[in-house]
């Protein structure tokens, strides 16, 4: 295994830890403000320019400052769980962290503290044995991503990038804005046989060229080539995928979900 994916589960395993800890069993359950004053941490709101939250350790205690105004609750706990991911898991790193947006979706090609903190997260708020027993069977479709963000009370992006990252099928989603790909996460599987290229311009060929920059809208879903999004992966008689996407106004970014027919 290579030594991120390593890192990976332990910082996933460590959020998913304190269920254990603390005799969680429900989402419900997990109120991050009393979490992370039982870990020694204040939880407050406050002015924050360019950031999301910063978190402040000092003496054995901490400090989490979530930008005020958040207005998508599942955005604000995300916010606070990341910070508790680096007081938990860098501790002898930094005595201060200051996350941006961008941080919330790094990955370890972009900042490997950065990416530890976000899987902490994510096995915090979304742990594996909840979250697997509510996917069940079902696709990856924005209705069913909502139905999960509902119940585990997180965003649509950060539910999105825990079904790929937790699936055994072929599935990727991807953010785009102005026209071009800001970043993707895909299924273990998905990322063995397909790539999509960070920077690269959105093809014609797919339905997020068409929603880019455009009012809200309602999901849609058609049958794209593959070679709109990968240009790898391409075998005979297996050369489309199923796209769904929807432009988001209010974040100025579209989402697409992919998977094989």
């Amino acid at each position: 295994m290579a030594r991120r994916d390593v890192r990976k589960a332990i910082a996933v395993g460590e959020g998913e830890r304190l269920w254990q800890v603390y005799g969680l069993s429900r989402p419900e359950d997990l109120v991050l403000e009393v979490l992370a004053l039982a870990r020694d941490v204040v939880v407050m709101e406050g002015a924050l320019e360019k950031m999301e939250a910063r978190l402040v350790r000092h003496a054995g205690r901490g400090l989490i400052r979530v930008k005020a105004g958040i207005d998508q609750p599942g955005r604000r706990r995300f916010a606070i769980a990341h910070e508790l991911g680096h007081w938990e898991l860098h501790r002898d790193r930094t005595q201060l962290f200051a996350c941006t947006s961008d941080d919330m979706v790094a990955t370890y090609r972009t900042d490997p503290m950065e990416a530890e903190a976000n899987y902490f997260a994510a096995g915090l708020l979304m742990p594996g044995f909840l979250f697997r027993e509510e996917v069940g069977n079902r696709l990856l479709l924005f209705e069913v991503l909502s139905d999960l963000a509902a119940a585990f009370r997180t965003s649509l992006t950060a539910t999105g990038i825990r079904f790929v990252e937790t699936s055994d099928d072929y599935v990727a989603i991807v953010a785009s804005e102005g026209g071009k790909i800001r970043w993707w996460r895909g299924s273990p599987e998905f990322e063995e046989q397909y790539w999509i290229q960070t920077g690269a311009r959105l093809s014609a060929g797919t339905v997020a060229a068409s929603l880019a920059g455009g009012p809200a809208e309602r999901a849609r879903a058609e049958e794209v080539d593959i070679a709109a999004w990968s240009e790898k992966g391409i075998e005979p008689g297996n050369n489309t995928f199923i796209e769904e996407s929807m432009h988001m106004a209010r974040y100025g970014q579209t989402l697409s979900l992919l998977r094989l027919p």
